[in-house]
């Protein structure tokens, strides 16, 4: 089948929703379908393997749930995706959030082929959104299938838009990851006496906590000087954020902004201990998954999105929501225990192997047939991981249920293991 992918986010513009569609699209080409991606103008290179690309308007940026959004403007814009929609000839279009303006709603108004709407944001009752319910509503209603990638993505959209959702999570390119991190394990990933590595990777702006990972990590250098942090990302917030940097921690701190997938994967082969202080508003968290992926333990914000994917005290640590000094202690937690790295970098591996691009095109294939109405494939063959196409969403949506308390609500010592309680 021919798939059209709309989103007003794509490469050069990086981020989670940029890399969804680019690992989706290649895994569903090599299922035999043709992919197209439909989004805005935006100056940069893009990645390799990634699918044809049509750029309509112009991209800008806007400042919009806590983060940097953008939306497409054009003079005839309409007209223009029109054309393209008419020349294409798609059989299905995959709106990427399709409750932004402009290009995801402006397709769903146009498109005359079926729809499937795949949420990636969690999103929250304000001031505009509450304006417009009336109409987003009916333009919703155009959507054959509606797919949020986590229960707290599902949660937060049928709180404004109810109706049936199927959660499809998002995946996880867990061997290029995991092959470059290698076997050798986080325990041993320290040598020739280089300090222990703290991994942050996010946009700066106030929704990803870079403030309160900076704060964490001044408490942990003044207790010790073998640790030093390494900041992979940038955004609006970047001159405030060094402006504001403490004296004492400025020479061992690494900024190095937006870097290529192959260098974002050494940065993880290369660090101790992965931190997402994100404040909330994460419907699943991508990044997690990738440190996961490649042996990483991970420390976190209990938020709703990363409780989808980390089993506190399994596989991660989550701490208390805009607390540095607890985020401080689950991170001294690892670099005190390198058994405790190991055990749970082993156990996050394991679980992001269950969330392939492979298993989640799969799903997505089955979907698309069922909304076209095309008889399904046995696609047993394809699945090479050897755990089926849905252990992966089932995980995501049992989560929610069976953390029961959130560490938020308990204390500190009820909140971490035994050996950090001390």
């Amino acid at each position: 089948m021919k798939i059209g992918m709309v989103s007003e986010f794509y490469y050069p513009q990086p981020g989670g929703i940029s890399e969804h569609i680019r690992a989706l699209s290649v895994e569903l080409r090599l299922l035999g379908h043709e992919v197209v991606v439909l989004t805005s103008n935006i100056r940069g290179d893009i990645p390799e393997r990634h699918p044809r690309v049509i750029r309509l308007g112009r991209s800008l940026p806007l400042r919009y749930n806590g983060s940097l959004s953008r939306i497409s403007l054009g003079w005839q814009l309409g007209l223009r995706l029109e054309e393209v929609l008419h020349r294409e000839h798609f059989d299905l279009l995959h709106i990427h959030n399709p409750l932004m303006p402009t290009l995801p709603l402006l397709t769903i108004s146009k498109a005359r082929c079926p729809l499937v709407g795949t949420f990636h944001s969690y999103y929250r009752r304000d001031l505009l959104t509450q304006l417009f319910r009336p109409q987003l509503n009916r333009l919703l209603g155009r959507l054959s299938a509606r797919v949020p990638v986590s229960r707290s993505a599902q949660r937060a959209a049928m709180s404004l838009f109810p109706g049936e959702y199927r959660v499809i999570p998002n995946g996880v390119d867990f061997s290029f990851f995991a092959k470059i991190a290698g076997q050798s394990g986080n325990g041993s990933r320290r040598k020739n006496g280089r300090p222990l590595r703290i991994l942050f990777v996010g946009a700066f702006v106030r929704r990803k906590g870079l403030p309160h990972m900076l704060d964490a990590f001044r408490q942990i250098r003044e207790r010790r000087n073998d640790v030093e942090l390494l900041v992979v990302g940038d955004g609006p917030d970047r001159a405030r954020v060094r402006r504001n940097l403490p004296a004492t921690i400025r020479n061992a701190v690494q900024f190095v902004g937006f870097v290529p997938r192959r260098q974002l994967a050494e940065y993880y082969a290369t660090a101790h201990v992965f931190c997402a202080p994100s404040l909330g508003s994460e419907s699943f968290g991508m990044v997690l998954l990738e440190a996961m992926a490649a042996g990483l333990p991970v420390v976190a914000f209990d938020i709703d999105g990363y409780r989808d994917v980390v089993k506190h005290g399994h596989d991660g640590l989550l701490v208390e929501q805009e607390d540095s000094r607890a985020l401080a202690a689950g991170i001294e937690h690892f670099l005190d225990h390198p058994e405790e790295r190991v055990r749970y970098g082993l156990r996050g591996q394991q679980k992001a192997k269950r969330f392939s691009w492979r298993e989640v095109a799969l799903q997505l294939e089955e979907l698309y047939r069922e909304v076209l109405g095309w008889p399904q494939q046995d696609r047993a063959t394809a699945d090479h991981t050897g755990t089926g196409v849905a252990p992966a969403t089932e995980e995501v949506c049992a989560q929610v249920g069976e953390r029961g308390v959130p560490a938020s609500a308990r204390t500190r010592e009820e909140s971490m293991p035994a050996s950090l309680e001390a």
